[in-house]
């Protein structure tokens, strides 16, 4: 599931995900790249309710993601 587009990094290292979804995704959700690289999991939801952005803590200190990359929420197991 598309969760939005990757804006920068944190001084401390973390990610921002600009959501482009109605619905933001669960704390602790895994985020991947358009290639099914797992980049990190979502720490937090922040800004307006009407335009939220993601935080992500990222599982390496080295990605390579452009800005406006889209990253996608990986699917929970099972159903």
């Amino acid at each position: 599931m598309k969760l939005g587009y990757y804006l920068h990094k944190t001084p401390s290292g973390k990610l921002i995900v600009k959501i482009s979804g109605k619905k933001p995704p669960k704390l602790g959700s895994k985020v991947v790249d358009s290639r099914g690289n797992l980049l990190g999991i979502v720490t937090d939801v922040i800004g307006p309710v009407s335009s939220p952005y993601a935080v992500i803590k990222p599982l390496t200190a080295t990605l390579s993601l452009n800005q406006l990359e889209e990253v996608y929420v990986k699917p929970a197991r099972g159903g």
